[in-house]
């Protein structure tokens, strides 16, 4: 289980032709602007303008990228004054590819700002109304097999060395995981972080975007919490705040939240050391993060 998880993040692929691209955004959405390649992971993006143009890994599952549609959809209908991305038209096949354009959401990415306080009060309270907002909405692409869903810590075990990550994920096995299955569970982002949140440099105290829903997954609802709190502690009160405010998790879930984001860290180590093993200052600076949590179990 524990290979073909990494391996689905791992597998290379042949960048496509921009002119290919254009092409096809001339000829099926009736777009004509000049292409700007974006750096994703996992697909090919352009800028096109005011739309993104994305052709999905050519491994992905069309069920896949027809559940992330489904989703910004069911977001738009529920609740419009979320800042997510439209989808524009239908999608189509590029080279064998399922290929979306999405409306562009002007702002700069949260990870390149020193932000005022009051911010993460904010992008709590906006993360939570889009989580509220999925609670309504399922798809048979979100239940799937996912390496950085956080209840799949478990299957990773044949990549985890350090004896530390082996203790907490023996005792995430064996109490955690029963735990979380006992808790509501629903279709979350399951990505609530700084490379995927833009700020209005005008407004900096208020979230512009919320973006890439590449890793939604139907899950315990209290992961898509204990997500965003890994990339903020230990400076989570405010956001915790503000995402409380609109999803009123019970005693029960937020009882797991410490050994939640102590799984996160350890998949943060474990996956990125899979996909790019170069950084040691990373990892050294997570076990630094993993142990502070631990102190809260």
């Amino acid at each position: 289980m524990s290979i073909s998880l990494l391996d689905g993040l791992t597998e290379p692929f042949e960048h496509l032709d921009p002119a290919v691209v254009a092409a096809a955004l001339r000829e099926h959405w009736g777009i004509d602007a000049e292409l700007q390649r974006l750096d994703t992971e996992r697909d090919d993006t352009f800028r096109a303008g005011d739309v993104l143009i994305k052709i999905a890994h050519p491994a992905d599952d069309p069920v896949l990228i027809d559940m992330q549609s489904a989703a910004l959809a069911h977001i738009e209908a529920v609740d419009p004054g979320i800042p997510v991305q439209r989808v524009i038209g239908p999608s189509v096949e590029i080279a064998g590819r399922v290929a979306r354009v999405l409306t562009w959401l002007d702002g700069d990415l949260v990870e390149d700002h020193e932000l005022p306080a009051e911010f993460d009060e904010d992008a709590g309270r906006m993360l939570g109304r889009l989580n509220q907002a999925l609670a309504g909405f399922d798809h048979p692409g979100a239940h799937r097999a996912l390496a950085w869903d956080i209840p799949r810590l478990p299957d990773l075990r044949q990549h985890v060395t350090d004896p530390l990550h082996l203790e907490v994920l023996d005792r995430f096995t064996a109490e955690t995981v029963p735990a979380l299955a006992a808790l509501p569970h629903q279709v979350i982002h399951n990505d609530g972080h700084p490379g995927n949140l833009l700020v209005d440099p005008s407004a900096p105290g208020r979230l512009a975007g919320i973006l890439d829903f590449g890793d939604a997954v139907y899950s315990p609802r209290v992961s898509n919490l204990a997500v965003s709190l890994t990339y903020l502690w230990p400076d989570v009160d405010a956001f915790t705040r503000g995402y409380l405010a609109e999803v009123p998790l019970t005693d029960d879930e937020l009882a797991q939240l410490p050994m939640l984001l102590a799984g996160r860290t350890i998949m943060r180590t474990v996956i990125n050391r899979a996909l790019d093993g170069e950084h040691p200052e990373f990892f050294a600076d997570n076990d630094r993060k993993l142990r502070e949590i631990l102190k809260e179990t």
